[in-house]
């Protein structure tokens, strides 16, 4: 009996050491980091500046694997459908997690299902007009549509984009009618704005602040709530006489529903680490993202906060996925 139970307690101890011996060796091979983004753009050197410094604190590479198109769809839904082991992670943002489940009629991944890892920071969006408008602050841009509804035009990243929802929010809470122009991306947009063919746009500030530098365009406001530390003197929408509007384009790392909270805890600690380094901080403020404090918890307060919002605006404004 007693070497019985003696062998009974032994295989259970054994199994035991194996399973945290299995948590405390993870990682130990390269995590691959999937940026539902093309290469070269602003999200993927983002992806690549935290893979670099996550890679150190976890002794192992991180590997950024580029899956975009489909409004982040097709990334989102890789990972989804990966083995939930903590090898596969997520760089997602407020349209994979919040826009998306209100944009397409069959979506092919739960926002919900994901195993959140932290959030990573947000990147508030200017507004710019054209010189040849000659709008000195965000009271003429809103004095000139009243005056002549839709005879103002302004440009977005493309129909369903964080820069589409700035324009169809702040239309709604001032009380105008704007003529929306999409485009592929801030790159096709921008020039029309700078030549004066479209009269505003929403851009992210890595894009857009440049060219206001260069006085190729003029800069109304900023769509966070707050004002950014990098732009001290730029007024919020908000401060402008809105002050409901609190719109972003924000980033977060998750994993394959079902990862272990072991896992996804080792990740979140080279998330943290990697947000508090400076040379992080500095890489981040030069791409227009304030950086967050990679907890769990903001990001549960950022999508909690922002799925009415955009719930409502979606179904005012009629957008559909295109």
């Amino acid at each position: 009996m007693f070497r019985a139970g003696f062998t009974v307690f032994s295989a259970a101890l054994l199994i035991a050491s194996a399973s945290a011996a299995g948590a405390e060796g993870f990682p130990d091979r390269a995590v691959t980091m999937v940026t539902p983004f093309p290469a070269g753009g602003a999200t993927d050197g983002l992806a690549r500046t935290l893979a670099e410094h996550m890679g150190k604190t976890l002794g192992q590479p991180v590997v950024v694997e580029n899956r975009a198109g489909a409004a982040t769809t097709i990334g989102a839904s890789y990972v989804v459908r990966s083995q939930p082991d903590g090898y596969t992670i997520l760089l997602a943002t407020n349209s994979t997690l919040v826009t998306n489940r209100f944009l397409f009629k069959s979506l092919s991944y739960d926002p919900d299902a994901f195993a959140p890892i932290g959030m990573i920071g947000i990147g508030p969006m200017v507004l710019l007009s054209t010189k040849k408008d000659g709008f000195g602050s965000l009271e003429d841009v809103v004095a000139a549509a009243k005056k002549k509804p839709d005879a103002l035009t302004i440009a977005s990243f493309g129909t369903g984009t964080s820069s589409h929802l700035a324009a169809e929010y702040f239309q709604q809470l001032a009380g105008i009618k704007l003529l929306h122009v999409p485009f592929k991306g801030s790159t096709q947009a921008l020039p029309q704005v700078i030549s004066g063919d479209v009269d505003l746009f929403f851009d992210m500030v890595s894009t857009g602040m440049p060219q206001v530098e260069s006085d190729k365009v003029d800069v109304q406001a900023i769509t966070s709530k707050k004002r950014m530390s990098t732009l001290p003197t730029l007024r919020t929408v908000a401060e402008s006489g809105y002050p409901g509007f609190d719109l972003t384009a924000w980033f977060t790392l998750v994993a394959p529903p079902g990862t272990p909270a072991d896992e996804t805890r080792v990740l979140g600690d080279a998330l943290k680490a990697a947000l508090a380094d400076e040379k992080v901080k500095q890489r981040m403020f030069v791409m227009g993202i304030e950086p967050s404090d990679g907890s769990v918890e903001a990001l549960n307060r950022q999508t909690k906060q922002e799925i009415p919002i955009i719930k409502s605006l979606v179904g005012k404004a009629g957008i559909v996925a295109q």
